[in-house]
């Protein structure tokens, strides 16, 4: 009766498998909006003098923000990023359609700061707490930022696996 249930015991540690690590890679996509809030903070404080560092800093958190989600989703560990050279290449050619995503959500920030005044105060408050207009639009940074980051991903992967064969 007991050797029966010592046998079960052990198939079933057989049949489980082990954890396994978080590589990190993997976790630079987990943490893509720190890495970004953290872009964003810096750039708009360092050029907090000049009216356009609020762009500049919604700019750059984006990029940021996208191919923290594009790497951390496409390569296995960190040492596929150093180590193989086609990485790079493959990185480089996603910098075009970026670049018109990009000019399409810095024109979006700028067409955001100026439609703010029209909008009833109900909206678009300004105070202490954030209203539901700059709440949409984090919402929608947010959208374009991780779907263009999948995209990114499914590219790199993409071009990795055809050199493979």
């Amino acid at each position: 009766m007991f050797d029966d249930l010592a046998s079960l015991q052990g198939r079933a540690e057989k049949v489980q498998e082990p954890e396994k690590e978080d590589k990190p890679a993997r976790s630079l996509s987990r943490w893509s909006h720190v890495i970004a809030g953290l872009v964003f903070c810096f750039m708009y404080f360092s050029f907090r003098d000049h009216p356009w560092s609020w762009l500049v800093a919604i700019a750059v958190s984006y990029s940021s923000f996208a191919f923290a989600i594009a790497l951390g989703l496409a390569l296995d560990d960190a040492d596929d990023f150093f180590g193989d050279s086609r990485v790079l290449g493959c990185v480089a050619t996603l910098l075009l359609p970026h670049a018109l995503i990009l000019a399409g959500v810095t024109l979006a920030a700028f067409l955001w700061l100026h439609v703010t005044p029209m909008l009833p105060p109900w909206f678009a408050h300004r105070g202490r707490r954030l209203s539901l207009w700059d709440l949409i639009g984090i919402a929608l940074w947010w959208f374009a930022g991780t779907r263009e980051g999948i995209w990114m991903a499914g590219s790199i992967k993409r071009r990795l696996g055809e050199g493979e064969d």
